[in-house]
């Protein structure tokens, strides 16, 4: 296993190789830029700072609109997106597809977030996602993630901490999701989701994600 002196070195390298191609787009040029975010997440996690991990899945989001509407009371959270059909990583097969309208060539994730603490909604597009400070410890664009090392969850578990009956496994059982959309991020703190993926409108799906949060 690299050191993290290994990997600082390949970076610098990475970096240096980079500044040279700067005008000239090839496929070794993606490869190295692939290599650094992967080679920065590893070395985020060595270090014990703050790490975007991608969460690969079958449902992903269209990458031009995918539209994300956010439903939430307060303890119920549903994300819904459309899904980019022609992304090689949606798989109609390993989902089990929910038929609002049979003729509709459109697709639609819904997400529900299982205890939901709290959400955030809104702001960076993917056009300055390059800004983020999670940019250089593994964030990328038109994913799902899970943020190790959470400076969100740390910060609400410290205001928490307050409370008589604080019990640090509640916390410990929680996670940081992150999803990076073309004109938006969500990001939640919750224990863990369940998807659901509907063809028909993202309207009709709203409808249903609406009845959820008044549900038992």
């Amino acid at each position: 296993m690299a050191s993290i002196i290994e990997i600082e070195q390949r970076l610098s390298q990475i970096k240096s190789i980079l500044n040279k191609k700067r005008n000239k787009i090839d496929q070794e040029m993606y490869d190295l830029i692939d290599e650094r975010r992967i080679l920065n997440r590893k070395i985020s996690l060595m270090k014990g700072e703050e790490t975007a991990i991608p969460i690969k899945t079958t449902f992903p989001q269209d990458v031009g609109a995918p539209l994300p509407h956010v439903v939430s009371n307060g303890y119920k959270t549903c994300l819904l997106y459309y899904i980019g059909t022609s992304n090689p990583e949606w798989d109609e097969s390993a989902n089990i597809i929910h038929e609002l309208d049979p003729q509709s060539k459109d697709y639609v994730a819904l997400i529900q977030f299982e205890r939901c603490y709290s959400i955030r909604f809104g702001g960076v597009n993917d056009e300055v996602l390059h800004g983020h400070p999670l940019y250089e410890h593994g964030l990328e664009g038109y994913e799902m993630h899970e943020i190790k090392n959470s400076s969100w969850t740390n910060e609400q578990k410290k205001i928490n901490s307050v409370h008589s009956n604080f019990k640090q496994e509640l916390w410990d059982a929680r996670k940081h999701y992150f999803f990076t959309f073309h004109d938006d991020i969500f990001e939640c703190i919750a224990n863990d989701y369940v998807v659901q993926v509907f063809r028909g409108k993202l309207s009709s799906v709203m409808l249903l994600a609406n009845e959820m949060l008044f549900s038992d």
